[in-house]
């Protein structure tokens, strides 16, 4: 006669079976998947370099994953102001782009809940200003900066059961990215995190 420790530890085993394979199935599908969030950023520079700035705005993973890895194309688009350069006067007021992310996959899924982790490298189309002594704006060649970035997302599965072949869910997202450089201009390095609230669909 098992112990009741005994039989709610089996229990948990067989609840958890039965989410791995759901998840997980051995024949190892791949499967489309789409991660959007919405999101703001805070910037700043590495040493004494002088860059800070705020931006919002949208990001979409587009892939597929299967059950230990998931590949996706990153489209990005935020606005606000990066403000660098000599006396802060250089302004970007935009970063739209993307690249190219790789993810667990459905290694994240776990039973009502999921974890997320991707890893991505983006290259960005940025408008640029110069703020003007006497007041007013003059349009700079745009940047093109790019670099790494890393991003958590965690969350809430709706409703999972055997029969759906695409899960839901919605959660909270913590990123990190770093700019390099630019492929034109002068953009000293900076670091971006970031905060979302995500959609889930894979």
């Amino acid at each position: 006669m098992p112990t009741e420790a005994e039989a709610a530890a089996a229990e948990d085993a067989a609840v958890a079976a039965v989410y791995r394979e759901m998840f997980r199935p051995k024949h190892n599908p791949g499967r489309f998947h789409i991660i959007a969030r919405a999101q703001y950023s805070i910037g700043s520079s590495f040493g004494n370099s002088s860059l800070s700035g705020r931006t919002g705005g949208a990001q979409v993973d587009i892939g597929q994953s299967f059950n230990f890895i998931g590949y996706a194309v990153t489209l990005r688009g935020e606005g606000g102001t990066i403000d660098f350069g000599a006396n802060g006067r250089s302004q970007m007021t935009a970063l739209l782009g993307g690249g190219p992310t790789l993810s667990l996959g459905r290694l994240g899924f776990l039973q009502r809940g999921y974890l997320d982790f991707r890893v991505g490298y983006d290259f960005f189309f940025a408008p640029t200003r110069e703020r003007l002594l006497e007041g007013g704006a003059a349009r700079l060649p745009a940047m093109l900066p790019h670099g790494p970035r890393a991003q958590l997302n965690l969350g809430l599965l709706l409703s999972p059961d055997r029969t759906r072949k695409l899960f839901h869910g919605v959660g909270l997202g913590l990123g990190y990215q770093v700019l390099v450089g630019s492929f034109r201009g002068d953009l000293p390095p900076s670091q971006f995190l970031q905060f979302a609230l995500h959609y889930s669909g894979g």
